[in-house]
């Protein structure tokens, strides 16, 4: 019996004193119920022939042959164990309670009278259980509610965290690289002014020459890492397809792009989040997968657009919740998913060891 209680009370059932109370209360209900005069000549029998005076009580019993209501009293233990011990409590006790007095039920009732009192001795059982789900169902969705919090706002603190980062590095290129690159040049044109040699003069303009055009490049580089321009004058799948061969250059993974069905015009708000779930996806291609082709397939339904990541890479586990990953400071993969949750989409992430990854998204329209 002790082995349907919750799994969470076996170790300490012996030390629980709600456990004892209840077995005590639930035993003494069975004793009573089984020295209750249930017939007129039985009235002599058991604890009752002590307590002549108690003869009064007779009426009660004839009062629960006539309802067929056995010991109302045994919710009292039903219930005292819902609350302390779930459902399992609650049904742990109803078949003592069902064990203790199926003797006397079958003794003095007809097959019907047996069958009704077995359905009102089990009745508060079910309702109890049916209450202790809901309330069990709720307790857990609150847990899960809160841990979802918990774990959102550790991630927007990554998140924060990662855009200081991000805009201390911006700055800190802009000043080492950029900035003084210009104060050397500023410093060679200062010296070209001052310079009567006509072969020198040559020499420091066109090194001044190369050199905006280095410090140039290095602008150009950091606009197209906060936002490619070509994005915004040309669209999605342009982007996409300047972002794989960016890519391509960079790695020894052949990124390629594939486009079925006739293109949809999407919002900003999606072309950018979709551009940059793309742009995070084949970055961590290139960093951990060991593939050798990545292929991404945007596919313009009717009424949405499906997108499929593929890779030939060693593949991995990935997490059953993603949000678990903010804790661990790893924010590529949340932060997908968010973005893809911000446009009301849904991401998927199918991979194991040694068999590559896919990535499956879909946003409508």
């Amino acid at each position: 019996m002790i082995g349907i209680l919750p799994v969470r009370t076996k170790g300490k059932i012996v030390n629980n004193p709600h456990f004892w109370a209840i077995i005590v209360i639930t035993l003494a209900l069975i004793f009573i119920y089984q020295a209750w005069p249930w017939r007129e000549w039985k009235f002599t029998y058991g604890i009752w022939r002590w307590f002549p005076w108690l003869s009064s009580l007779y009426q009660l019993a004839l009062m629960e042959l006539r309802a067929h209501i056995i010991g109302i009293f045994f919710l009292v233990p039903i219930i005292y164990a819902a609350v302390f011990f779930s459902w399992q409590g609650a049904l742990f006790v109803s078949l003592l309670s069902l064990l203790g007095v199926l003797p006397i039920i079958a003794d003095i009732w007809s097959v019907n009278s047996f069958i009704t009192n077995i359905v009102l001795l089990l009745l508060p059982f079910l309702v109890l259980s049916i209450a202790t789900f809901e309330l069990e169902w709720r307790r857990r969705e609150r847990k899960i509610f809160n841990e979802r919090e918990a774990e959102r706002r550790v991630y927007i603190s990554k998140v924060l965290d990662s855009q200081e980062n991000e805009r201390r590095r911006i700055a800190q290129e802009l000043h080492d690289e950029i900035i003084q690159t210009l104060l050397v040049i500023a410093n060679r044109a200062q010296t070209l002014i001052s310079s009567g040699d006509g072969d020198m003069r040559k020499k420091d303009t066109e090194w001044i020459r190369d050199t905006a055009l280095q410090a140039t490049e290095g602008v150009r580089r950091i606009s197209l890492d906060l936002r490619p321009s070509v994005l915004d004058d040309l669209g999605l799948v342009p982007a996409l397809r300047w972002l794989a061969d960016s890519m391509n250059k960079e790695s020894d993974i052949n990124f390629r792009i594939f486009v079925n069905g006739k293109m949809h015009k999407l919002s900003p708000q999606a072309e950018i989040a979709i551009f940059r779930v793309v742009q995070e996806a084949l970055t961590n291609i290139k960093r951990h997968s060991k593939a050798t082709e990545a292929i991404v397939t945007l596919e313009f339904a009717t009424e949405c657009l499906k997108i499929t990541i593929e890779d030939n890479g060693q593949g991995f586990d990935p997490p059953r919740r993603f949000h678990r990953l903010a804790t661990k400071g790893k924010l590529g993969l949340i932060g997908m998913q968010e973005r893809i949750d911000f446009l009301h989409g849904t991401f998927q992430i199918r991979s194991r060891l040694g068999g590559g990854t896919v990535l499956l998204i879909m946003v409508r329209y």
